[in-house]
């Protein structure tokens, strides 16, 4: 069991419990590290994995490929894909997506793209960091609509949205 490519990066979660592991298989593989038993197997990418890092807190693990052009925000325990922050189909990504990292305090994450170029993304550790977030931002309640397009829950009587 394990990666059917050579590993292309590997690092410890904060607590030092977790070892990750990318390969140019395209995924990334979380360890436990005293049974070294998989927990977790991250699918998504089409290509080598270039970065992978656990945030701060040690909940969710970014990893980015050049050859995919992909930058991809995964939930640790479960291996869920919950975003991606950047891809190919974006205009202004001429290069592609090289590398990406946390800050210290997990709130943002920089992505590489290319040679030159650097974008910071904000990301929430909580649904309730990105509910605070929204009420400072957005002075009013969101349409039902709108609460579905940020993943939060919606009033399932108020029919569909337009579009």
């Amino acid at each position: 069991m394990g990666h059917t490519g050579a590993l292309t990066v590997l690092a410890f979660s904060p607590d030092g419990q977790s070892l990750l592991t990318g390969s140019r298989d395209g995924t990334v593989r979380i360890w436990s590290v005293a049974g070294g038993l998989e927990s977790a197997v991250l699918r998504g990418h089409d290509g080598a994995v270039d970065s992978a890092q656990f945030s701060p807190n040690g909940l969710y693990v970014v990893t980015a490929s050049s050859k995919d052009r992909t930058v991809r925000l995964w939930a640790t325990q479960s291996g869920r894909q919950i975003a991606v922050l950047g891809s190919h189909d974006e205009a202004t990504v001429l290069l592609g997506f090289t590398r990406a990292a946390f800050s210290s305090d997990g709130a943002r994450v920089a992505i590489v793209a290319g040679e030159k170029s650097v974008r910071i993304v904000r990301v929430f550790q909580a649904p309730k960091d990105l509910i605070d977030f929204a009420r400072r931002t957005v002075p009013r309640e969101l349409t039902a609509c709108e609460r579905r397009s940020f993943f939060l829950p919606a009033d399932p009587a108020t029919g569909t949205c337009p579009g």
